[in-house]
């Protein structure tokens, strides 16, 4: 469900952990809204740990493919470093009892990165801070894709 989940906010205050992302989900809205702002509190936040690679010279090399571009990790846990690496969430991945990894790419200077975090529970809400389910994001995630299907069926054409 998770993909291109811009991360934009992050703070720490304990074992709670608070994600601001914005979704691409709204662009298929009518009327159609191109920063949707989600947030995602967690509880149970023991570890909080960012793993991300930075592109070595950026500047003089972005001309060159990414692949062929030399990185350099970089670890951090500060909740502001990581609000401002430009973090967009591709998947995640789950270990049981309770360690979340959260794939991220980069549209910044990052070449990607790993968000991994405790969390025993969560809630999410909408940008008036209202509470959203699991199920309305699961209904929003359907229409996004539902669109990209048609979009792909009309290229066909």
């Amino acid at each position: 469900m998770f993909h291109d989940f811009e991360l934009k906010g992050v703070s720490k205050d304990g074992e709670a952990l608070t994600l601001e992302f914005v979704i691409p989900w709204g662009q298929v809205w009518n009327p159609v809204v191109l920063e949707y702002q989600i947030i995602v509190e967690l509880s149970g936040c023991r570890d909080l740990l960012c793993e991300f690679f930075v592109f070595k010279d950026y500047e003089a090399n972005k001309s060159k493919p990414l692949a062929l571009q030399e990185t350099e990790k970089r670890i951090t846990n500060d909740p502001q470093t990581l609000a401002k690496l430009g973090l967009e969430v591709q998947s995640y991945t789950y270990t049981t009892p309770d360690i979340y990894v959260l794939h991220c790419n980069s549209s910044k200077e990052i070449a990607g990165g790993e968000l991994t975090f405790t969390v025993t529970d969560y809630q999410i809400f909408n940008d008036n801070g209202e509470p959203l389910t699991l199920g309305k994001l699961k209904q929003w995630a359907s229409q996004w894709w539902d669109s990209i299907q048609e979009m792909w069926d009309e290229q066909k054409k």
